[in-house]
């Protein structure tokens, strides 16, 4: 009588963990759409066949996960000038020692040779510690166009205003100054490096001299599409002192050709110029977990509602959490799932394999790191740091 009770209280567990529960609250950092996008199928012949693996992880091993936008550093800038401005001497400003000077033609421009690029100060010519022609270039693996030149100021060439003369100049060039010695940096992040269309990023700026932060730069930022076609993003001073603005993307970024976006920042601070991009990786919003889930615990399954407003191959990966003797929560195991979704609502099982926990470890679970992916549109849809808690 006992047996068939604990069979019958088992049984009940295992129909409410196979009941529907509510995902956790997604977090301000989580990327979850607010509204769908209906696109054509894929003319790519596309896989159908579902796919699904797992494996165990270490549980006591450090697991990171890439989630933290990178920062870009720039001790560079970049000017554009014509012919004639180059022919009379344009006007550069350099904060260090061995600055590097490039001048690069833009189409139809004429071809610069490495010796007929000149630097002058007062009037004076001044000295060179090498040059180099864009075959010299592309052979160090720099990808240059051809008919570029660059030149290096020697050490003795302190920091100052140099006026960079080439005397056959004639059309468009893009002139790129890099301080490899320059305590003068430019940082710059995003706040999320990926982002659905219509929603938003931040970007943040800060420009230093060393570790102090330069108090009075100004700077301004463009927001560029892989197209070429470009939206300004004006910077405002925030109360930690760096330079900061919303990165608003407009509803149709996923139509625009493949591509990252960038995000291009301009800081200066009196003489001393610097640039720099980074990058933001835009996907249409074509599908969205349901925002529940259906547990089997004697499957370690987590069948996983799918509503798909375009047709595609659709991926769910995650990681698992499992108890372990100190009672902390630790990764046990990543499990992958993919599947052809047709438009409406589906369910993709995200399966684990409960022989890959190891001993010791057990209830209270929880599904991290969860991904929604548009594997045919190449697009990460959705991410949730905590999706689910099994058990107390």
């Amino acid at each position: 009588m006992r047996t068939i009770l604990t069979l019958a209280l088992l049984a009940a567990v295992a129909d409410a963990f196979a009941a529907d529960a509510p995902m956790l609250p997604p977090a301000s950092a989580d990327q979850v759409p607010q509204r769908l996008s209906a696109l054509a199928a894929p003319k790519a012949a596309i896989e159908r066949a579902p796919v699904r693996f797992s494996w165990a992880l270490d549980p006591y091993a450090p697991l990171t996960a890439d989630t933290q936008p990178s920062v870009v550093e720039s001790r560079e800038y970049w000017q554009e000038a014509d012919g004639a401005e180059l022919q009379r001497g344009l006007d550069l400003s350099t904060s260090a020692p061995g600055a590097l000077i490039r001048v690069s033609p833009v189409a139809g421009a004429a071809q610069v040779p490495a010796d007929a690029v000149q630097l002058r100060r007062a009037g004076r010519p001044v000295a060179l510690a090498q040059r180099n022609d864009a075959a010299q270039l592309q052979a160090a693996g720099l990808q240059v166009a051809d008919g570029s030149a660059a030149v290096q100021l020697a050490d003795e060439a302190g920091p100052g205003h140099y006026a960079l003369q080439v005397a056959q100049a004639r059309g468009r060039y893009l002139v790129h100054v890099y301080e490899p010695h320059s305590p003068v940096r430019l940082h710059a992040s995003l706040s999320r490096d990926r982002a659905l269309a219509g929603g938003r990023s931040e970007v943040i700026v800060d420009l230093s001299d060393g570790p102090r932060q330069i108090a009075d730069a100004q700077g301004s930022a463009l927001l560029v599409a892989p197209s070429g076609r470009s939206w300004p993003v004006p910077l405002r001073r925030g109360r930690d002192g760096r330079l900061r603005a919303p990165v608003a993307l407009p509803a149709d970024a996923g139509d625009q050709p493949p591509g990252l976006w960038e995000v291009q920042v301009f800081a200066a601070a009196g003489d001393v110029q610097r640039d720099v991009r980074t990058a933001l990786a835009v996907a249409q919003p074509t599908a969205r977990l349901e925002g529940r889930y259906a547990f089997d615990p004697r499957r370690m399954s987590f069948d996983l509602p799918v509503r798909a407003a375009s047709p595609g191959r659709y991926e769910v990966r995650g990681t698992l959490y499992a108890s372990g003797p100190d009672r902390a929560l630790r990764p046990v195991a990543i499990a992958h799932s993919a599947q052809w979704l047709d438009r409406g609502q589906g369910r993709i099982e995200l399966a684990f394999d409960r022989q890959q926990l190891p001993s010791g470890f057990g209830a209270p679970f929880e599904l991290r790191q969860l991904e929604l992916n548009d594997q045919s549109r190449l697009a990460p849809v959705e991410r949730r740091e905590r999706a689910a808690r099994i058990g107390r």
